[in-house]
């Protein structure tokens, strides 16, 4: 009797472990399609601001030798 009850809570313990794997996969699945995409272009338009600092302080730098040297 001992143990056909450790056997079915062993089954039921199986099966909740298999739903959240399926959960879990689940989860991964999402992320993989929706966040990184959304990940991705909020980094590409940050690359795109320091870029464009980058080439401004570039400029003044140029701009400041430039009136040193004349």
């Amino acid at each position: 009797m001992q143990s056909v009850l450790t056997m079915a809570t062993q089954s039921e313990k199986i099966n909740k472990l298999d739903k959240e794997v399926a959960i879990i996969k689940k989860d991964i699945d999402i992320i993989k399609s929706n966040h990184l995409v959304h990940l991705d272009l909020k980094l590409r338009s940050v690359e795109k601001v320091l870029w464009t600092v980058g080439i401004l302080v570039f400029s003044n730098l140029l701009i400041l030798l430039r009136d040193i040297l004349l």
